[in-house]
């Protein structure tokens, strides 16, 4: 009676088989489905080679892409029409030889790993009124050097437990200035050619593991904006020489820059109140400079970090943690300035000058010899005439208080702001300094940063 019962269940889901496969459509390479007026494709039977998918089959729209394409099939460009709304998950996944997709700008909506292990796939052009992206997307499409996302993106597919829309693949540059959407976390992940990315100046978080592991990235612009830095977020970004933080950020998460091994210090801007686990494993960091705001931090902060000294104020939040934790410290009055100085890329310090950079009518000003002595010039000061004189292979540059120019090598040179008494200290224009003695100098204004470079 079992035996029976059972050989009636088998014939039952067999005929079930056959009446499924018998209503499926087929017109030409496609099979579908026809729903509310509508066709969503379901397979594709072609040859390969160049696909255009049709905009419509028996007089009704190709609305949808579900999983069509198999890794067998040899489909070298897909041409997808205007019609096509959205492409489903794993659509045209593992497609061996594919080239170059070109998308209509009907599509909306493309699922998670549509495009992904597409190893040959160079040359994308998506839809301009594309809204929202599944994470892994062009996963392994290591082929892919660049690609203009739309401005119209509402929603880039957050790795999570998945993959990020472009991890692991040949990514080499993109721009995402136009791009207002939250960025997903693992973006870029393991995207080991990636040099070059423009972020959108309004952008307020760096996501986790976004560039985790992109190693040939040696800088990148932080906007002014950003508040927070995901957990490791730049970890493993081995090329990193050197990173300003902007003077927006309140939270540096665990492993932010984990494994940086070429960064060399890192200056926490003023105002930032978190700075957790950040930088362990970094080999050859040699300081970061945590000023007072900072009120919070844990025992991973340069874990490994082995010859890194923290500058911070004396009695701070970081000099007792410090302590506490037995690791190396100096104080340094000046890591509370709301302005950083770089020298060839090394922070000038103003600790011993007992006065930080001001900015005034929007220009830095900097304590008189801080600049001369940087640059190894030597200072002299005449106090009758209130003018100091500095020498350096063979340029002489003198300047005056409250004087509209300073003169170098005899010949007088304007300035836009004097130099002037502050807070008791003379301070002088940093850049007119810099460039009279032939630096090229530069204002960074997400981190409020001079870089003076030789």
């Amino acid at each position: 009676m079992k035996k029976k019962l059972l050989t009636g269940l088998f014939l039952l889901v067999a005929l079930l088989a056959l009446s499924v496969s018998a209503s499926a459509l087929t017109e030409g390479d496609w099979e579908f489905k026809l729903l509310d007026d509508q066709v969503v494709l379901t397979d594709y039977i072609g040859a390969g080679g160049d696909v255009v998918i049709p905009d419509s089959i028996f007089g009704a729209p190709v609305v949808k892409i579900e999983k069509v394409f198999s890794y067998k099939d040899p489909v070298t460009s897909i041409v997808i029409p205007d019609t096509v709304k959205e492409i489903a998950d794993t659509a045209c996944s593992g497609l061996k030889v594919l080239e170059t997709v070109t998308m209509g700008n009907g599509v909306e909506i493309i699922g998670d790993q549509a495009f992904n292990n597409c190893p040959m796939l160079k040359s994308v052009k998506l839809s301009e009124n594309l809204k929202e992206v599944g994470p892994g997307l062009f996963e392994e499409c290591v082929s892919l050097k660049t690609i203009t996302l739309p401005a119209s993106l509402e929603k880039i597919g957050d790795g999570g437990f998945h993959f990020g829309i472009f991890q692991e693949s040949g990514l080499e540059t993109i721009d995402l200035s136009h791009i207002t959407a939250p960025l997903g976390s693992h973006m870029f992940k393991e995207c080991k050619n990636l040099k070059s990315v423009k972020l959108n100046p309004g952008l307020t978080k760096i996501p986790e593991k976004i560039f985790y592991d992109c190693k040939a990235l040696e800088e990148i612009d932080i906007p002014g904006s950003v508040t927070e830095i995901g957990v490791a977020a730049f970890s493993g970004c081995s090329a990193l020489k050197s990173v300003i933080l902007p003077h927006s950020l309140k939270v540096l998460q665990t492993n932010a820059f984990s494994n940086c091994t070429a960064l060399k210090e890192v200056v926490i801007p003023y105002g930032t109140e978190k700075v957790f686990g950040a930088f362990p494993n970094c080999a050859n960091l040699k300081a970061i400079y945590m000023p007072d705001t900072v009120k919070e931090t844990n025992t991973d902060l340069v874990y490994k970090s082995d010859n890194c000294i923290i500058y911070c104020t004396q009695g701070s939040y970081t000099a007792e943690y410090c302590k506490k934790r037995e690791l190396s410290y100096l104080t340094d009055k000046s890591v509370n300035s709301l302005i950083t100085v770089y020298y060839n890329g090394t922070r000038i310090s103003f600790h011993t000058y007992d006065q930080n950079p001001e900015l005034i009518n929007d220009r830095t000003l900097v304590p008189l010899r801080s600049i001369f002595e940087a640059m190894g010039a030597d200072v002299t000061w005449d106090g009758a005439n209130s003018t100091a004189t500095s020498t350096r292979d063979g340029v002489t540059v003198s300047i005056r208080i409250g004087a509209d120019s300073i003169t170098k090598n005899g010949q007088k040179i304007p300035v836009d702001v004097p130099a002037q008494i502050v807070n008791d200290r003379t301070m002088i224009p940093v850049r007119v300094i810099a460039e009279a003695f032939g630096a090229d100098v530069t204002w960074n204004g997400n981190g409020k940063a001079v870089l003076i470079e030789e």
